[in-house]
């Protein structure tokens, strides 16, 4: 069977059968959920989400001597700069510890670049730091910025979940799960924002402070849900935290007027989920990052006026529709481009009038589509800058890496990874990693559905056993069920989304495409999801075979 989408759907539940242990101990489907994730040996700890299950912090390269040299910096007054990046990882792990140290006492200024300084650390920066501050901690970058840490005439410490090259800064600390395969895979996998928290936590401890960091797991959970981290035990712990914290901040059970101003802008109920940070508020954290300034983010995340939280989150919610009205007028000049260049293993698309803000937004949607990696560059007379996204399987930080040659700067992940080079080599980085990815398959993944679900089945019981396996994310994906054959009924267009009525339900529809593939009164299966309560449509039967 194949969807509208152009992939092949492959039910799980044909191919893999939970043992009968499971089903006695969870029911048929939440078995048949926990078998498909590859979880069933470690069943007995997912739902076992509490603090004391982390993994020590000690765990993480060069922790100790980081946090010594933070806590000295603090008893001995000196000035400490925290340079953040401009995404959300960066900007809620530089907000993490701005929050202990300022509670501390320390003189403490939080700096964040634009997309106009560019990504990480210069030679400029690290002149002004120098003359201003005793110590710099960089927040998800730095790994890569070797020369400018080995010549600063400043104590720097690396807080960095980054891929790590061949050479590293010798004089910095360098904390990065990333350094060693000693490490366990849990921790390997953690956010900027989760290695904040572990530091901020023996910080507070060790200088007796009088605050609570648990309330801060809010910002954790923005980090590694708007990072995209995979959902191992681990990080599933801290966002299942984080979420707690942002609904009491719902509630208003826990005082924090900033990310009350930002939930109420990014138009959240009571109960919070993944879906809802990586859907509606990381996108509202990232975009004055995107098309102006970062700062404002950093300021509402720690604003503790309500007045002027609320005002923040305005000039957040303008910019956000502006950089939505960029985006959408961005991809779609590169989507009919990318069509033109689907006989490739790596796409790679430049324009010299593309926002550099929304590149990584547009390859990622390009990806998703296509089902290869996909290279997006803001094209400028000497330099370009461009975003690469990958689909699973595929590892594009290892493949870049062979032309690194041809980067003035670059870093990334498996999934992910920003790049920049002169804009004459642009045609020439588009042959070389189009032959390099030679092995990508040609053909779209396919669509995995855990099981049939008849529309006519669904119940509050349903429901609850979909969320129990929450929070869902990268490599813990939300469950899909396939429908009966269905009628199609009202089909409702709005703004970039639609509501379709299949079999007498409503579902929420986010590719407009597929919206406008179904016809009043067809009969046909579809994929769905069950999202907060509400049905999601993932792809719909093509029966007529001509997609």
């Amino acid at each position: 069977m194949k969807g509208v989408s152009g992939k092949e759907w492959q039910l799980l539940s044909l191919s893999i059968k939970p043992p009968k242990e499971l089903v006695d101990i969870y029911g048929e489907l939440l078995a048949q959920l926990i078998v498909n994730r590859g979880f069933e040996d470690t069943h007995e700890e997912l739902f076992e989400l509490k603090l004391k299950h982390l993994l020590p912090y000690n765990l993480l390269p060069n922790i100790e001597e980081g946090i010594e040299r933070i806590v000295r910096a603090v008893r001995k007054g000196e000035r400490i700069v925290v340079f953040g990046d401009y995404d959300v990882d960066g900007i809620t792990g530089t907000a993490i510890l701005y929050e202990v140290l300022r509670s501390a006492g320390a003189k403490v200024m939080p700096v964040l670049p634009n997309r106009g300084t560019g990504y990480g650390l210069n030679s400029g920066l690290i002149s002004v730091f120098s003359r201003y501050a005793d110590l710099l901690i960089t927040v998800d970058n730095g790994t890569s910025a070797v020369d400018e840490i080995d010549g600063a005439d400043i104590d720097v410490i690396v807080i960095d979940h980054h891929n790590v090259p061949e050479k590293t800064p010798r004089r910095g600390v360098l904390i990065n799960p990333k350094l060693s395969e000693d490490v366990p895979k849990d921790m390997r996998e953690l956010s900027s924002s989760a290695m904040s928290f572990y530091i901020s936590t023996v910080v507070a401890r060790r200088l007796g402070l009088d605050m609570d960091v648990r309330t801060l797991l809010d910002l954790v959970a923005l980090g590694t849900v708007g990072d995209v981290m995979p959902m191992n035990r681990t990080n599933r712990i801290l966002v299942s935290k984080g979420l707690s914290v942002l609904e009491s901040v719902v509630s208003g059970v826990i005082d924090k007027p900033g990310i009350r101003a930002l939930l109420g802008i990014s138009r959240v109920g009571e109960r919070i989920s993944a879906k809802d940070i990586a859907y509606s508020i990381a996108p509202r954290i990232n975009a004055p990052g995107r098309v102006s300034n970062p700062k404002l983010s950093l300021e509402l995340l720690t604003e503790r006026n309500p007045d002027r939280a609320v005002l923040l989150a305005r000039k957040i919610e303008a910019l956000n529709a502006k950089r939505r009205a960029i985006t959408d007028r961005v991809y779609r000049e590169a989507y009919r481009r990318a069509l033109e260049l689907t006989h490739r293993n790596f796409i790679t698309l430049w324009d010299e009038g593309w926002h550099v803000g929304v590149l990584g937004i547009v390859a990622g949607r390009l990806s998703n589509q296509l089902g290869k990696p996909v290279a997006v560059f803001s094209k400028g007379t000497n330099h370009s800058v461009g975003s690469v996204r990958s689909v699973e399987g595929i590892d594009v930080y290892e493949g870049l890496s062979k032309l690194s040659h041809m980067f003035l700067k670059w870093g990334g992940h498996m999934q992910a990874a920003g790049l920049t080079l002169k804009s004459q080599l642009l045609e020439t980085f588009s042959r070389e990693v189009d032959e390099l990815f030679s092995h990508v398959p040609k053909e779209l993944p396919p669509l995995y559905i855990d099981a049939e679900l008849p529309l006519s089945e669904l119940n509050g019981r349903v429901k609850e056993v979909v969320r129990k396996l929450e929070p869902y994310g990268e490599r813990n994906p939300m469950p899909v069920f396939l429908s009966e054959e269905v009628a199609v009924g009202d089909i409702k267009s709005r703004y970039n989304r639609a509501v379709v009525n299949l079999g007498g339900r409503d579902f929420l529809c986010w590719d407009i495409r597929m919206a406008n593939a179904l016809r009043k009164g067809a009969r046909l299966r579809v994929a769905y999801s069950i999202v907060d309560g509400d049905l999601t449509l993932v792809d719909v039967e093509d029966r007529d075979g001509s997609r």
